[in-house]
């Protein structure tokens, strides 16, 4: 397996789940939030729909709860290596955790509908 065809680089880097070759996203910068939930209706390599259904991607919502609360968990364990007891730092503690999910939020509202698409597309070659 190649790197332009693992599902795991090409999911990172946001690519066509069905092709692996062309972005899913119009715009690159997930902090551009005029254009964050920007994609393109079809993958001009593949001819991939990315709008499988109306409503499709509210499914997302879950991988992105999911995405939250591991980035969160990781959070705490850093600031559990670094201050020891987090009960003495609540403050500390909830600063960290807010500033985290705010500054993750564009990233893993983008990886949830990635990761959510590529659930139900499978790769189908370079050929197609």
């Amino acid at each position: 397996m190649t790197l332009t065809t693992s599902w795991f680089i090409s999911m990172i880097r946001m690519k066509c789940p069905s092709c692996h070759r062309e972005p899913i996203f119009k715009y690159s910068n997930p902090y551009d939030l005029k254009h964050i939930a920007a994609m393109k209706d079809r993958c001009s390599t593949c001819g991939q729909n990315f709008r499988l259904e109306p409503g499709f991607y509210f499914g997302g919502a879950y991988v992105s709860y999911a995405l939250g609360v591991l980035a969160n968990l990781l959070v705490l364990f850093v600031l559990y290596l670094f201050m020891g007891n987090l009960f003495e730092h609540g403050a500390a503690v909830i600063i960290a955790i807010v500033l985290t999910t705010v500054l993750i939020s564009p990233i893993v509202f983008r990886y949830s509908r990635v990761m959510f698409l590529y659930i139900f597309v499978r790769y189908k070659g370079r050929d197609k």
